[in-house]
């Protein structure tokens, strides 16, 4: 059992859009100055299935960019990492290297089916931040149980400049079609806290095939 992400599960943390200029970062990577109008430009897809809800033009965009040697977003996002959720956390852990891009169309979801993380491989130790850059809002939004095996299922609104904690291991999660007329934008990551993690060389991510361990999905560096 992992206390620590039962007790963040739902809970909101305010960050300073001046130091940490998600939104503002990827209008320009991106190329729009409003991102709730991402799909404006680009096309009409089918609604995603798990298979294929990693795989946009944008995704591509921002994975490359987050590689690349000296990445200002690698750099914003390491620096909320140590200097924002460090405190919040308290206990040591490791950080998932690259985090997660999600992107959610009108008329789409951006989580391809219902589920929890355990299904793909995630394990015990983690625990997950949802990070909203645009639209973040009603049938948008990530929707989950309220705890887990609760079988209630509720929407998270996230403003900008709000992390959530969220309990992706025990809580039945996934999205609904996104009738909001705007594109949602955000990112997520896990942690590996330092004292209950294990290695399993034989587990990995379903869409990139990173290795659970430290140095592959996980920082080398632990923080805190």
């Amino acid at each position: 059992m992992n206390k620590l992400r039962e007790d963040l599960h739902l809970k909101k943390f305010k960050y300073d859009i001046k130091k940490y200029p998600f939104y503002e970062y990827l209008s320009t990577l991106f190329g729009v100055a409003d991102l709730e109008n991402m799909h404006k430009y680009l096309g009409h897809f089918d609604p995603f299935n798990r298979e294929q809800d990693q795989y946009t033009i944008l995704h591509k965009v921002f994975y490359s960019n987050f590689r690349l040697p000296n990445s200002p977003l690698q750099k914003m996002y390491e620096a909320l990492i140590k200097d924002f959720i460090a405190p919040i956390v308290s206990e040591k852990f490791y950080y998932q290297k690259i985090p997660t891009f999600r992107i959610g169309l009108p008329q789409n979801k951006f989580v391809g089916e219902f589920h929890r993380d355990t299904a793909y491989n995630h394990q015990p130790y983690e625990l997950n931040f949802n990070l909203a850059i645009a639209n973040y809002k009603g049938s948008a939004a990530l929707i989950t149980e309220d705890a887990a095996g609760s079988k209630n299922l509720i929407s998270t609104e996230i403003d900008y400049g709000q992390v959530m904690g969220f309990d992706h291991i025990g809580c039945l999660h996934g999205s609904e079609i996104n009738q909001t007329g705007k594109t949602m934008i955000s990112m997520d990551f896990r942690l590996a806290l330092a004292g209950m993690y294990y290695e399993d060389p034989k587990v990995e991510s379903v869409n990139l095939h990173s290795k659970f361990i430290i140095g592959d999905y996980f920082s080398v560096e632990v923080v805190n």
